[in-house]
């Protein structure tokens, strides 16, 4: 008896097309779900030191003297770095200028500044933001904390007078704020502009940043949140001789100061704000990165949604830019023309927007919060332009006072 031929059992097209996109929408959320937990689950800051070596030093006819160092990430950045190394007499420290040359294993500098002279041969710690303490660098330093919902906040209290000792004497007060996986660190390059000024300067630490606190269900509010605790700094200020207060804040540190602004019943006490590559409205920012990194746009979609569920991200609480209407604290603003973290079009929007409380520089070749190193005198000049501005004797400054300052002030 013959038997019947065997059903051909091959998936049909619809099938093979519907496991495909099964398998495909399975990878965009395994994906999304990995860049989700990246944007907020907190994790130890690591800024690794590359080992440098001084390879050559050259004499220049005008006196100048150019450094040949090891090629490394740091070394090849845009700008001033920063030099550091050890010697029998304790810390040393150095300044390169840009870039004059490279190879495929050395970069060429010039020499800006140095304690003593250096060495062929010499082994150096490079960076582009900073390295130690203010301490230091010769600064009178109190190591405080500051006290927060989730616990005391380590803080770098330096005083105008530059005694410790009198550290509650002034009035006049700055309280700087990092970014988003950033450092006290970061405050080091503006920190003596400050203290010459005659500010009193308190660099902040916040919820789940580094060394502070960390929340139960540890994860970065991307300013949601994290302003309540520069709320506590700016009662820290008051609490110890505040009567003027400026802020200052770096990356999602400037986003930070902007939710204080919104939110905050003491947004009033503030007399001015300086924001260093602020990050203004995150939708957008997540989806510049999908498109750095050549991932598909609707990812960034993804990622907006898994973060709203796994983190209750709430991301209208964050987007600054949509009620830029509202503020009326003067703001000073300094971003670099390729930053590739915060694109410059964002904070440009901001500046063409208000150009009633803005005063917007723009640093040509900075990188994200490497403005600074662009150029050092135009960077402190505008900050001490606008610094003696807020601060005039004359009135021109604002009085703290009572009321919140902005219209969307929920705690009035």
């Amino acid at each position: 008896m013959t038997k019947p031929a065997a059903r051909n059992r091959r998936p049909s097209a619809l099938q093979l097309a519907l496991t495909g996109t099964g398998l495909g929408l399975a990878a965009l959320l395994a994906v999304g779900w990995y860049f989700a937990d990246g944007l907020v689950h907190v994790r130890p800051v690591r800024r690794p030191v590359w080992p440098t070596r001084i390879q050559r030093l050259e004499q220049q006819p005008d006196g100048s003297q150019h450094v040949t160092l090891t090629r490394t990430p740091t070394t090849l950045r845009p700008g001033i770095i920063t030099l550091e190394w050890d010697s029998p007499a304790g810390i040393q420290r150095g300044q390169l200028g840009p870039v004059l040359s490279q190879t495929r294993v050395s970069v060429t500098r010039a020499l800006r500044h140095a304690d003593v002279p250096l060495t062929v041969g010499l082994t150096v710690r490079a960076s582009t933001i900073g390295l130690g303490t203010p301490a230091d660098r010769g600064m009178a330093q109190l190591d405080v904390t500051v006290p927060g919902e989730h616990g005391p906040m380590p803080a770098w209290l330096i005083p105008a007078s530059g005694d410790t000792l009198a550290a509650a004497s002034g009035t006049d007060w700055v309280i700087v704020t990092h970014g988003y996986g950033g450092l006290r660190q970061d405050a080091l390059r503006i920190l003596p502009t400050f203290q010459r000024l005659g500010l009193t300067s308190l660099t902040i630490t916040y919820r789940n940043a580094e060394g502070a606190p960390r929340t139960p269900e540890k994860v970065h509010r991307l300013s949601a949140e994290e302003w309540q605790d520069l709320e506590c700094a700016v009662q820290y200020a008051e609490q110890h001789g505040a009567r003027r207060i400026l802020l200052f804040g770096f990356s999602m540190g400037g986003s930070i100061s902007l939710a204080f602004l919104r939110y905050s019943r003491l947004a009033r006490r503030v007399t001015g704000v300086m924001l260093d590559s602020p990050a203004l409205e995150w939708r957008s920012l997540i989806k510049h990165h999908a498109v750095r990194y050549r991932l598909p746009v609707v990812l960034a979609r993804v990622v907006e949604w898994l973060t709203e569920f796994k983190a209750k991200q709430d991301f209208n609480a964050v987007d600054h830019l949509s009620v830029m209407d509202r503020f009326d604290t003067p703001i000073l603003l300094m971003h670099g023309s390729i930053d590739k973290t915060v694109p410059v079009s964002q904070v440009e929007t901001f500046a063409q927007a208000r150009p009633d409380i803005v005063e917007y520089h723009r640093f040509e070749g900075a990188q994200h919060v490497r403005t600074w190193n662009m150029d050092p005198p135009r960077y402190e000049e505008a900050v001490e332009r606008f610094v003696r501005r807020m601060l005039d004797v004359s009135g021109s400054g604002r009085e703290p006072q009572a009321a919140p300052s902005n219209k969307e002030n929920q705690n009035a």
